[in-house]
């Protein structure tokens, strides 16, 4: 009753014609694996911390996984069916308020110290209810968390305040690393700085600027980490360092044209994988500036965006989806059809009325004149494609932007303190469940990613009542009410979900592509075919 089992499978169905999903099979036979070898790869971006439970940069994803387990993981070959890590086995009360996990005995970290349930307590206390000086960025989404309990040294009870149809899934989460409550113990901050997990291989050092080095964890709690370690290098570009032989993988994605050039320069001794993806493209509007505190200064903006016809052009130059999209997979199972997406502000096809509706509405509110400063991240793909194409559409209206571009920590710190006026913004869903892709949008005080700052009441109520809605079609009422509520408040602007493709060095084989550039980023099953 409170499981969705099959919410992603639809979502792939639906977008077939849209969405190639395809790979080099030859680079998925896990079952092959031998040991041996290091994998290098590229990471373009910068990380502010260590901490996975504060993070919500990629990079932070795409290091720290392979140092941590988590309570459960998902099987990749049937995504989002779970399988466990920590925990062996687990099971759901009838009225869906109990969960109880057995945790697997004899798993240590790796600085020696056992793991044991009150270890997986301490972890979701600080997710759940993070203590003062904590930052646990996906707070929200464990709000149906009433306690934990720990019976005995090798069993977690969870109990729940209401029932919750996304939470078992949710302990999947690459976020949700499993920390020692030891570790917890040395202060909030320690994590952000420190790394002793008990995941497939062990922190060696971060140079920050140049690499990240890991090795294999011989006691790790199962047999697939083949890898003899890994390396991560900072770079700024694809290309050359795959041209090279720097690095054999890239995991965030490879543009059209970088396909392109890969295909043409390294022939069969490069693979592909490609698979649609649940990271959604908005624009945050701040609420501390004064122009956009009048409603119809927002819908002017999102209105003078020609969705229809950039997107197309955008998915060419970059990795963005073709398609539009307002906070959901556009033909997954919740998401508005597109008959009722074109009757949300901005999402019409109109382009010269939307354009003569939107210098009407700045005129009315005296802002006919508008500059706003735009914040990006001092990143290539799509960051510097989609900030040409929106100040381009703006200009349109009459409105005038200044771009300013930051490293990534830079760019995070200012997301987070509110210094912006307008900038980039994205949700990084790691389930395609409606509670994971639609939590960014509740109050500032819910969850501290609403980097807006505004606080609405009617969004929170109408997410909570989705959250714990057990039939389907009650549940798609309330998902379409609140598209339909914060489309038309337009704090943020909707733009689209995004493709993903990776290039992988032949030699890698084991790895599958996730819908995420979160997910399955601790290199288990990976290894090298010499």
């Amino acid at each position: 009753m409170f499981k969705r089992k099959n919410l992603f499978k639809c979502l792939l169905a639906g977008l077939a014609s849209l969405f190639l999903v395809s790979s080099i099979l030859l680079n998925m036979e896990a079952s092959a694996g031998s040991k041996g070898g290091t994998l290098t790869y590229g990471v373009k971006s910068k990380i502010e911390s260590y901490d996975a439970h504060g993070a919500n940069a990629y990079g932070v994803m795409h290091y720290i996984p392979q140092h941590y387990s988590t309570l459960v993981t998902f099987n990749w070959d049937n995504f989002p069916e779970l399988k466990g890590d920590v925990a062996e086995s687990w099971n759901v009360s009838k009225d869906g308020l109990t969960y109880t996990f057995k945790i697997r005995k004899g798993i240590k970290f790796h600085d020696g110290t056992p793991l044991t349930a009150k270890d997986v307590k301490a972890t979701y206390d600080r997710l759940y209810n993070p203590p003062e000086g904590v930052r646990s960025a996906r707070k929200n989404l464990f709000s149906s968390i009433g306690s934990i309990e720990t019976p005995d040294d090798f069993t977690v009870v969870f109990k729940l305040k209401s029932v919750d149809g996304a939470l078992l899934t949710g302990f999947g989460s690459p976020w949700n690393s499993i920390y020692s409550a030891k570790d917890i113990a040395k202060g909030p901050r320690w994590h952000a700085e420190n790394i002793n997990g008990t995941g497939p291989f062990r922190f060696v050092e971060h140079i920050q600027g140049k690499k990240w080095v890991a090795k294999r964890y011989e006691g790790y709690h199962f047999d697939d980490n083949y890898l003899d370690g890994t390396v991560g290098f900072a770079i700024k570009k694809i290309v050359n360092p795959m041209l090279g032989g720097q690095i054999m993988a890239e995991w965030r994605a490879a543009v059209p044209p970088v396909v392109k050039v890969l295909k043409e320069k390294m022939g069969d001794k490069v693979a592909f994988q490609t698979m649609p993806m649940l990271s959604f493209i908005m624009i945050s509007l701040n609420t501390k500036f004064e122009p956009f505190k009048d409603k119809r200064v927002r819908h002017a903006l999102t209105l003078c965006v020609d969705r229809y016809k950039g997107l197309p052009t955008l998915a060419r130059l970059t990795w963005t989806a073709p398609q539009p999209a307002a906070a959901l997979m556009p033909g997954s199972e919740f998401a508005l059809p597109s008959n009722e997406l074109e009757k949300l502000t901005g999402f019409g096809r109109d382009m010269a009325a939307n354009r003569a509706k939107a210098r009407a509405l700045l005129k009315e509110a005296g802002h006919q004149n508008l500059k706003f400063k735009y914040s990006n991240r001092a990143v290539a793909h799509p960051y510097e494609q989609i900030a040409i194409f929106l100040i381009d559409q703006w200009k349109k209206c009459g409105v005038t932007v200044e771009q300013i571009s930051s490293p990534t920590p830079k760019w995070v710190k200012m997301r987070r303190s509110g210094a912006f006026d307008v900038t980039i913004d994205f949700v990084s869903g790691f389930l395609p469940d409606p509670t994971v892709l639609l939590a960014k949008h509740v109050s500032k005080d819910r969850n501290p990613q609403n980097y807006s700052g505004y606080t609405d009441r009617k969004l929170d109520d109408l997410y909570e009542a989705q959250k714990k809605e057990p039939d389907p079609q009650k549940r798609k009422a309330l998902i379409h009410e609140f598209i339909k509520h914060t489309t038309d408040l337009a704090w943020t602007i909707p733009m689209s979900f995004m493709n993903r493709t990776i290039a992988l060095d032949k030699r890698v084989k084991g790895y599958k592509i996730a819908p995420s550039l979160v997910l399955n980023t601790d290199w288990r099953g990976v290894w090298i075919e010499e």
